[in-house]
């Protein structure tokens, strides 16, 4: 019954270019100990066959401290296989890492956009796959014939895109998957992972990143390991999903109608990361709701993550201001003469002509009763 783990999407050497220079060089680190993280585990579940799905690396481009450290992990498992298909972000180029380094003999990396088979009798595996050779990859894999050998466990690995048709990323569909004959499709590029489903005779599965790098990959990360057997020609696998990220990305709304003090608001948003379970791991962005006082003293860019016990907070203001507009449109001041000018396109039966107007209202009259005016 061979062990199989399933990951992709680590991108090593990414640049983290949302932070000052010590917060990045801390989260590539802590990527680096994310890939730690899952071969420890295919160590300790005595994993078989390690799947890396495309973008082990950020670029093609590897920095030697990186490199140094996954050929060491790959050598400390030697009865683990490790097989790699290159990806968009790292393509097998004459210049790339798997063209130019010397790997471990328990590693195999796929190398040519043709699609070709590592045969692992011992087990009683077949691992087909691909490379992407530049960063874009425009034909079907599938289109290849595939003789899979009905004794053996037949895997296919693909970078690929089942999300759009006029992908440039390998874009295929749940048709091709089930006629490939396989039994398992381990699929990258697509980084929300998702739990194995079936197509015809032919599981498959978006493994996701073991570690979100940015507020476009929010939720927990991690990758599928499963228990795989096949007898008298019928496949059955058990699946589970580990997570292994060090730190995760979330987003959160809060409504903050009727208050007025930068301290409430600091107070309706520690209660909403108490209530979602957010900790030291989370990096947060928060988006304000509701009606506001147009002199509320909210100043997002003051929140401190420490206060909110989170790693990291981004605030963003999208109140509404609540003005008396009978008694502000008669008001012979400048902030009279602001309501006036914007009053027809805050009445406007286009809703975001009146965001923007009231966005407008909440900055100009922020600055002209002196409260500090967010850049959101």
């Amino acid at each position: 019954m061979p062990k199989i783990l399933h990951i992709g999407d680590i991108h090593l050497d990414s640049p983290f270019s949302l932070f000052d220079v010590e917060k990045s060089q801390a989260r590539r680190q802590e990527l680096r100990g994310t890939f730690t993280s899952v071969m420890m585990y295919a160590k300790m579940k005595e994993a078989d066959i390690v799947l890396i799905c495309g973008d082990l690396f950020d670029s093609e481009f590897v920095t030697k401290e990186t490199m140094n450290l996954i050929v060491s992990q790959f050598e400390d498992n030697p009865s683990c296989r490790f097989i790699i298909t290159p990806g968009n972000h790292d393509p097998a180029t004459p210049k790339s890492a798997y063209l130019k380094t010397k790997f471990p003999d328990n590693v195999y990396v796929f190398r040519s956009e043709e699609v070709q088979r590592f045969c692992f009798d011992e087990i009683g595996v077949d691992v087909y796959g691909f490379a992407y050779e530049q960063d874009i990859y425009d034909k079907n894999p599938f289109d290849t014939k595939l003789y899979p050998d009905e004794n053996k466990i037949n895997i296919f690995m693909a970078h690929a895109d089942m999300l759009s048709a006029s992908s440039r990323d390998c874009p295929i569909t749940e048709r091709d998957i089930e006629r490939s004959g396989c039994d398992y499709v381990a699929l990258g590029h697509i980084h929300a992972g998702r739990e194995a489903v079936k197509a015809g005779n032919t599981y498959y599965a978006y493994c996701g990143c073991p570690e979100g790098r940015s507020f476009d990959e929010c939720g927990m990360k991690g990758g599928i390991f499963i228990n795989a057997e096949k007898k008298n020609g019928v496949f059955k696998a058990n699946f589970e999903y580990p997570r292994f990220c060090k730190k995760r990305y979330e987003k959160t709304e809060v409504d903050v109608s009727g208050l007025s003090e930068h301290g409430q608001m600091c107070e309706q948003i520690k209660k909403a990361v108490q209530r979602e379970g957010f900790g030291k791991d989370t990096l947060l962005r928060v988006r304000l709701t509701g009606l506001v006082s147009y002199d509320a003293s909210f100043v997002p860019d003051k929140v401190q993550a420490s206060e909110l016990g989170v790693y990291y907070v981004e605030v963003q203001d999208a109140t509404i201001p609540l003005v008396g507009y009978e008694e502000l449109k008669n008001d012979i001041s400048i902030k009279g003469a602001l309501l006036r000018e914007l009053l027809p396109k805050l009445q406007s039966d286009d809703e975001r002509e009146r965001k923007v107007a009231s966005l407008a209202l909440k900055y100009g009259l922020s600055a002209l009763v002196g409260s500090d005016v967010a850049d959101f």
